[in-house]
């Protein structure tokens, strides 16, 4: 997924919380986020500028009309700064890498070693495959290289969590695991480090870096999360048979523990081992605004796509219309599941009941599903393959990796 700085800043405008702190380090009003709709990108546009601004000196801006740099300069010159191993020829994404990198692995060094493990725990790494001893960018390269470039997305989370801690006086509280924000307020020592290494090296460098790097490290963290983390919604109508979806289609028991921070508002699951690919098991949205807490309103600006259950026998209902609008604000794709296809008391039936359904809502691609059948009737799921495919193929269209071991498919079911 190849983003400029202007498309991260307009992706992240999903939800603003994102970018609240991106201002914050530019000592840009939050004003400039009351835009009207389709103003998105001349927004964006004027926050990127005013980052390029920043990482030119002034002779260059001069001669750039006031235009400022490239980017690709901004995050160099920044690299170069804090003494990372960045590149001319590298592409942005590469040497937003590097500087995080090698800030995780100053932080590193200054941890002890019960602090160490502690991170690796909160990334999800086994006990058995944590480092011990000192941690160099090349070990770290290698990790990522063995265990996949997720890890790009938790390692950029601790980092800007902890530079957010040290300069704004508080850590991140959107798009992080749980357990990274935990961890990363118990490092005080680490933290201390990066207030004072940190702005030592920019008071050294000049006013324009105290912006410039905190505003890198933000981007890059919103990079990572637009292009590493999947997040999948399931939403419905209570008895509607969203558990069984999730155990028919993703293999997983809704009876297990669901993921750290998950709230009775909405259960977020793993998908693998990686934890970039994570399912959430929304509640009714009746009076959405009031119910829902900060951890469920991020999940539902993040999820990259939604799939909603009915009960098809009980035909559409106002909930069943109310939660479709809800989710439609979000502007994501929303696929609907027909379920229970197999209680139908005859087939013509059935088929008044789909056209019913078809009607009221149309416009959305639907499938016929049973995700917990009357044995009685049939032995087998129907419509599971096609749901997983559906949703593969959505998120594969917002240009995210499926592949890898993110999530398998189900059974062959009918």
């Amino acid at each position: 997924m190849n983003l400029s700085l202007t498309d991260v800043v307009q992706r992240s405008l999903v939800n603003k919380d994102d970018v609240k702190p991106l201002l914050k380090y530019l000592k840009l009003d939050e004003g400039v986020l009351d835009y009207s709709a389709g103003e998105e990108r001349q927004t964006s546009e004027s926050i990127a500028r005013t980052i390029r601004k920043l990482g030119s000196n002034d002779f260059a801006t001069l001669f750039r009309v006031g235009k400022g740099v490239q980017y690709s300069e901004v995050v160099f010159d920044v690299g170069k700064k804090l003494k990372a191993n960045v590149l001319e020829r590298n592409s942005v994404e590469k040497n937003e890498s590097i500087i995080l990198l090698k800030m995780f692995e100053d932080a590193l060094a200054r941890m002890t070693d019960e602090e160490k493990r502690a991170i690796f725990r909160s990334i999800g790494l086994n006990e058995r495959n944590i480092p011990t001893g000192p941690i160099t960018t090349a070990f770290l390269q290698g990790f990522l290289s063995q265990y996949g470039g997720f890890y790009i997305y938790q390692i950029s989370v601790i980092v800007a969590n902890m530079v957010s801690k040290a300069l704004l006086g508080a850590g991140l509280s959107f798009a992080t695991n749980a357990a990274i924000t935990r961890t990363v307020g118990t490092l005080l020592g680490p933290i201390g480090w990066i207030a004072t290494g940190l702005w030592l090296a920019i008071d050294l460098a000049g006013p324009a870096y105290r912006k410039t790097v905190p505003a890198v490290i933000h981007i890059a963290l919103l990079r990572s999360i637009l292009v590493n983390k999947i997040t999948i919604g399931v939403v419905g109508d209570g008895s509607s048979g969203k558990d069984s979806l999730v155990k028919a289609v993703f293999g997983l028991d809704t009876d297990i523990n669901p993921i750290a921070g998950s709230t009775g508002t909405a259960l977020s699951y793993s998908l693998n081992e990686k934890g970039n690919a994570v399912l959430v098991n929304y509640p009714g949205f009746n009076d959405y605004r009031s119910r829902v807490n900060k951890y469920t309103d991020d999940l539902l600006h993040h999820t990259d796509v939604f799939v909603m259950v009915v009960d098809i026998n009980r035909g559409i209902s106002k909930v069943d219309m109310d939660i479709l609008e809800k989710i439609k604000t979000f502007n994501k794709p929303i696929l609907i599941c027909l379920n229970k296809i197999d209680l139908a008391r005859s087939q013509a039936d059935f088929l008044e009941l789909e056209e019913a359904a078809k009607s009221r809502l149309e416009g959305h691609p639907m499938i016929n599903t049973s995700f917990d059948p009357d044995t009685r009737l049939q032995n087998k799921t129907f419509g599971c393959l096609s749901v997983y495919n559906w949703i593969k193929k959505a998120i594969e269209d917002a240009e995210k990796d499926v592949d890898g071991g993110n999530f398998t498919p189900p059974p062959t079911d009918l």
